[in-house]
């Protein structure tokens, strides 16, 4: 994968304590590319900020580098000169850092929202076992369940 590490750089985590009780939150995730930092010819460093909004509720932010890897000649270079000119990325480096971005951070966030009293940033479903009536027509006399 040419887009490696996740390193944060700050953290910046706010519950508005006047905000009342709200019946459904809108959770917005923003991803920004802030500065790109060319280290070699197949290579750069991409800093980001990650934003998660709670609405009236409160903001969790990121700020975080991401490095980017590219073995093929001129890919790093051009996609550089591109920032500089355009403060655009190419489409594949942009989709490979921003989803980079959200696959680490979201696991940051989910645990400063925890701390913060705020909701998780994303459906968090978690394993669950029955014991006991078995739904369907199963065959099976064995009532223990299933672990793999």
């Amino acid at each position: 994968m040419p887009a490696r590490g996740f390193q944060l750089i700050a953290i910046e985590a706010k519950r508005h304590r006047k905000s009342a009780p709200q019946k459904q939150v809108r959770i917005d995730h923003n991803t920004t590319i802030l500065s790109i930092k060319q280290k070699s010819d197949k290579e750069m460093d991409i800093e980001m900020r990650y934003t998660v909004s709670y609405g009236l509720l409160g903001i969790v932010q990121l700020d975080c580098a991401i490095g980017y890897v590219d073995n093929s000649k001129g890919v790093v270079k051009k996609a550089v000169e591109k920032w500089d000119k355009e403060h655009k990325l190419p489409d594949a480096i942009a989709e490979a850092v921003h989803n980079r971005a959200l696959a680490q951070g979201s696991f940051e966030v989910l645990n400063i929202a925890k701390k913060l009293n705020l909701p998780p940033p994303f459906k968090v479903e978690i394993p669950q076992i029955k014991i006991g009536k078995k739904e369907g027509g199963s065959n099976s006399k064995d009532a223990s369940p299933e672990v793999a």
